[in-house]
């Protein structure tokens, strides 16, 4: 079974409502199912890559993801801060495409100062 046909299976079963894993769901891949709790608890790195590859399909709820990024933080605190520097960059790009479609950089409130000295190219 493949990671995507897992994930589509199991989230049909454990919550009807959204896409993310809670703490008791079950996670299947490789021919193996295993819960939440489990996975992180034993295997906190696997899960880790699992949710941060490219294109994944697996998304935790915030209290699982906390726990989760709680552990990899005392095993190794560079994957954690590689991910919120990711984050941190996606949504100051974010907040920088609005206030451009907007018109509002370089106006008073604007949160990039130095950016709206320079000339912008739009896309």
């Amino acid at each position: 079974m493949k990671m995507k046909e897992a994930h589509k299976t199991t989230i049909s079963h454990n919550n009807k409502l959204s896409d993310k894993y809670k703490i008791n769901d079950i996670l299947g891949f490789d021919k193996k199912c295993r819960s939440i709790q489990n996975l992180i608890t034993n295997d906190p790195l696997y899960l880790w890559g699992l949710i941060h590859t490219k294109h994944s399909n697996v998304s935790l709820v915030r209290d699982a993801y906390a726990k989760l990024k709680a552990r990899i933080a005392r095993i190794n605190p560079r994957l954690v801060e590689e991910v919120e520097k990711k984050h941190r960059y996606h949504m100051a790009s974010k907040r920088l495409r609005k206030e451009l479609r907007e018109g509002k950089l370089g106006n008073e409130g604007s949160s990039f100062k130095k950016i709206a000295s320079r000339k912008i190219i739009k896309e």
